[in-house]
């Protein structure tokens, strides 16, 4: 218990004051008949990004905490900490939340590759889970295949799709990429590349930095003046981006940059100032979005916890609003049957907008917004959210290639290293 304790604390969950004081949320009432519903939470750690973990755990408390239900004792979480999410580490706690913790259902974030290695132990013990990510990966067949697994996502492997697509039809066919070793090593960047092609367009550079790469900014500024690309695609994250993106400003290139939701998280356009400005992203969630249960979310959160939300909030909310509304509508049978069936027919508002579950897929779905970025030395940097648009479906054949048994990349949730 001790341990458990100091883990909450650390990932910035009280056992008083957040715990203690629900959102309120229009969602119908759960009746568990004095029965105790125990969730388990699959939580990794991150060290480059130590505020993500407490943001998911944060935003899925207030999304379950509907009418109480936590300090009515209708519902209980029961934290794992996963480290950094790799399968051994993962399938140990899943199967001690099954077994030792009696839990009725699991949720937390987890990279899709790795729900796939405990793929059989929610079959077998007939419990559901509803496994949150980034979207960095695609999802397997054989996750859409089990009817145990349900999965949510910020979108990223879509948004990197569209990216490549929006690239080239809004600055031209050259196109070039400015990653990483350890951002390069999921599905999203493959995406991206798919987008381009698809579009009519051409990758002409993909500079890739190593590891402790120390010249590789001034390096690949000199490449990119030579190779005149019409538009980057800048797929890193933290501080490497911030200084790639200083590095384009103080060089004076013009070229256009489409990067991801992450780097345009608000403290980062923060510290970015002007060099942030006409950068462009497209993402699931943007905290200016005109949605009332958006202004909401955003109020509640910051009254609760004396800060903004981020994306990774958004995306714990979300997994909380989805799970007390499944078990709302179980009319106090919590069986797995009981369960499934209310997770197939969900449909509701989120601060993302409307989402509802793919049947066949057991995935999320909801709109992507193209984002613009201004910034002036006499203001802040501000996002701009575009209509929203469906993405590219997970079925779709542009992603058939990426199912198949030769994969290999990173195991952990993207940005939880």
């Amino acid at each position: 218990m001790s341990n458990r304790r100091n883990f909450l604390k650390l990932a910035g969950i009280g056992l008083t004051g957040s715990v203690m004081r629900p959102f309120q949320a229009q969602a119908r009432r759960l009746n568990t008949k004095g029965q105790k519903l125990k969730i388990g939470i699959l939580l990794p750690q991150s060290t480059e990004h130590p505020q993500y973990p407490g943001s998911f755990l944060n935003g899925l408390r207030c999304g379950i905490n509907q009418h109480k239900a936590i300090q009515k004792d209708q519902i209980e979480l029961v934290v794992e900490s996963v480290n950094y999410g790799t399968p051994m580490i993962v399938k140990e706690k899943v199967q001690k939340l099954l077994t030792e913790n009696n839990v009725d259902f699991i949720s937390g974030l987890l990279n899709p590759e790795v729900a796939a290695h405990t793929n059989t132990l929610f079959k077998n013990a007939k419990v559901p889970a509803l496994l949150a990510s980034s979207g960095e990966n695609y999802l397997l067949n054989e996750l859409k295949h089990n009817p145990f697994l349900f999965f949510t996502s910020l979108g990223l492997y879509q948004a990197a799709y569209h990216s490549g697509h929006y690239a080239v039809e809004q600055y031209g066919k050259k196109i070039a990429i400015v990653s990483s070793f350890y951002d390069s090593g999921y599905d999203s960047l493959f995406t991206f590349r798919q987008g381009v092609e698809d579009a009519g367009g051409e990758l002409i550079e993909n500079y890739v930095a190593d590891q402790n790469d120390e010249g590789f900014i001034e390096k690949t500024i000199a490449q990119i003046k030579q190779a005149s690309p019409d538009c980057i695609y800048l797929f890193r994250h933290g501080q490497a981006a911030e200084e790639m993106l200083r590095a384009l400003h103080f060089n004076k290139i013009k070229t256009p940059v489409i990067t991801t939701a992450f780097v345009a998280d608000e403290h980062q356009l923060i510290n970015l100032g002007e060099a942030a400005n006409q950068l462009t992203y497209i993402s699931s969630w943007n905290k200016n979005l005109e949605l009332k249960e958006n202004h909401n979310f955003i109020s509640s959160y910051q009254k609760e916890y004396k800060k903004q939300p981020d994306s990774f909030s958004t995306l714990g909310y979300e997994t909380g609003q989805i799970i007390y509304d499944t078990l709302s509508r179980c009319s106090s049978d919590f069986s797995a049957a009981s369960m499934i069936e209310a997770l197939k027919s969900c449909s509701l508002s989120s601060p993302r907008g409307p989402v509802h579950i793919d049947k066949q897929s057991g995935m999320i779905q909801n709109k992507l917004y193209i984002n613009k970025v201004k910034a002036s030395h006499s203001s802040l940097p501000t996002s701009q959210p575009s209509e929203g648009f469906q993405p590219v479906n997970e079925f779709s054949e542009q992603f058939a290639v990426l199912d198949n048994d030769y994969r290999s990349g990173w195991l952990n949730p993207y940005l939880f290293v």
